[in-house]
Parts: C-alpha cells; structure tokens; sequence
C-alpha cells in the first residue's frame, strides 16, 4: 500500500483550502485596530503575534530570528494593553494597536490574507514555522526596570544601531547604539542611490518660499549635523532645518545613513540601510542566528541591560 506524505494528501482539496483552525485560544486578549477601512478585532495575543511575526519579517529567516521577533511583537502589545495598563491608541478607546506603521503600528496579516499572499504550500510551511518560533517563546516579553520596553525595530542598520535620541530626542537606556556586523547580507547593506528634483523636494516639505532660498555660499540642501553613528541628524533646506528623521519620511527615503550631492535642479541621495536604526536590526538578528546565538543574546545584543520576562509575572 502507499503512503502518501502527509503534506502531500493536506493539500489535495485544492488551492482555496482554508488554512487549519487555530488553537484554541485562552487569552490574554488584544483589540486590534485593522487601518485604513477601521475594524476592530478582538485577538488571542498568540495570535496577534503570529500575525505580526509573518507579516514584519521574512518567514525564511533564521528561527532564532523569528523567535526574536515573536518576543518584541508581544512585547509591544503588552506595553500598549488597555487592559494591562496601557495607553492603547490615541483617539480609539476600543483599540489597544493598530496596523497603521506611520502610525506607530505594527503591520499584521491574518492567515487568510498569508494564505492568498504565500499559496498553499507555502503557507504551510512558512505558516508552521512561525508557529513553532512564537510557541517556543509563548508569554515572554522584553523589561527593562520591571517594565515592558518599547521594543523598537527595523529592517537593517548597516553597521551600527542609533541611540534612540538621536532619532526620537527621548533617551531611553535601553536603545543604545550597538554595533552589529551581521546584516552585512541584507539587500539594503549596499550603497544605492536616490535622486530627486529639487522642486519635487520643496514640494514634499511643504512648498514654502524658505526652502527655495539658499544663503550665501551655502547650497540649496545639506546635512548640517550627523550622530555618532555618522547617520543625518539635521538637514538644512534653504532657510529651514529639519529633523532628518522627519526629512527621511517626508521625502521617502529608506534611511537617514545618506550623503547629499547637488547637481543643477537635482539632489543626488546615496544611501545605506533600511529604517530608522533603533533596535532591534532584523537583518542582524538573522544573521546572528546564522552563526548559532539564540533569541535571548539576539535581544539583549540590540536591547542594552534587559531581562526576558514572563507575562504573567505581572
């Protein structure tokens, strides 16, 4: 008689097979503010970090890396928790997060829209690996002083994470700038390039007449002070300054690591990395899953004196 595997005989109903139930689930709970269309879900809070695991890092990373990164998603619920204490989300009392990144969001993909995004068996086997990552590190945040941190992250820092004063002016103790050496194979580690007009630029900033004037012997655009790490951190536009991080967004730019060139009515951008550099680099903690650390020294590398916590010692 033969035996068809398994993962063969799951997948003979066809592509639009539902993805399998999920456990069943036991709290605690999470609402969940879906942007832009405004629903609210109500969460188990495992699978809310599911949810976000697959959606905010690649399933193919290390497992270590997505344990990682299961800890900080939950970790950045909890400190957001109504029901634990938290603020929730500004002007929706019935909200504890949101997906809206540029809202201060976590992005999150319910199995559904990972079935319709991975395929079948894709979404098997990726599904299942993030199950794996977020069961071995069930209830687990990140505290520094008793409390759950704000878990920053991002895609690859290219070197060196920033100093969360540098970006965001609060200096907290546990987002200090550490160097990280492993996100050497991220896409984003290259140098690349990004040009602009200039009338594109003033547009984005806001079209004022003070950003087309250029005092003498200054150009029209130029970093006028970098951090420690030698990223941006002021950037003169004619008679304005500007935060770097908010001139990153504004114009689009996948990070402040960049050297400004003019060239008559265009900007010339060259850049290295992806995000705003505080945290936890995701690049960096798949690569240093690579070379066989485990979650725990992934988080304590990128997060400076913190403990991992289980929730329900609070």
């Amino acid at each position: 008689m033969l035996v068809l595997p398994a993962l063969i005989v799951r997948f003979c109903r066809g592509p639009e097979a539902a993805p399998a139930p999920a456990p069943t689930a036991t709290g605690p709970w999470v609402r969940l503010l879906v942007d832009p269309d405004g629903t609210v879900l109500r969460l188990e809070l495992e699978e809310y970090v599911r949810g976000v695991v697959a959606a905010e890092m690649p399933a193919a990373f290390e497992l270590e890396a997505l344990k990682a990164q299961a800890v900080i998603a939950r970790t950045y619920a909890v400190r957001r928790m109504r029901a634990l204490g938290g603020a929730g989300v500004p002007g929706y009392p019935e909200a504890d997060v949101r997906t809206a990144l540029d809202r201060g969001g976590q992005a999150w993909l319910s199995r559904e829209e990972l079935l319709h995004r991975w395929g079948p068996i894709q979404f098997h086997l990726h599904w299942a690996r993030i199950e794996e990552a977020v069961a071995a590190t069930r209830g687990l945040i990140v505290t520094f002083g008793g409390l759950p941190i704000d878990p920053v992250y991002h895609s690859t820092c290219g070197g060196r994470t920033e100093n969360s004063e540098d970006v965001w002016q609060e200096a907290l103790p546990y987002l200090r700038s550490v160097t990280c050496t492993t996100c050497r194979h991220s896409p984003h580690a290259e140098r690349t390039t990004r040009t602009l007009d200039v009338e594109e630029i003033v547009a984005r900033l806001g079209g004022e007449p003070g950003l087309r004037a250029t005092a003498a012997g200054r150009p029209l655009i130029q970093v006028v002070q970098t951090t420690a790490t030698g990223r941006a951190r002021t950037v003169q536009v004619g008679d304005r300054r500007f935060r770097a991080a908010d001139f990153r967004l504004l114009l689009g730019l996948p990070s402040t690591n960049f050297r400004v060139e003019l060239a008559g009515s265009q900007v010339r951008f060259t850049l290295t990395g992806y995000g705003h550099a505080v945290g936890l680099c995701q690049y960096g903690a798949d690569g240093m899953a690579r070379q066989g650390r485990s979650y725990e020294e992934i988080l304590r590398h990128y997060y400076s004196g913190v403990d991992i916590t289980p929730l329900d010692a609070f």
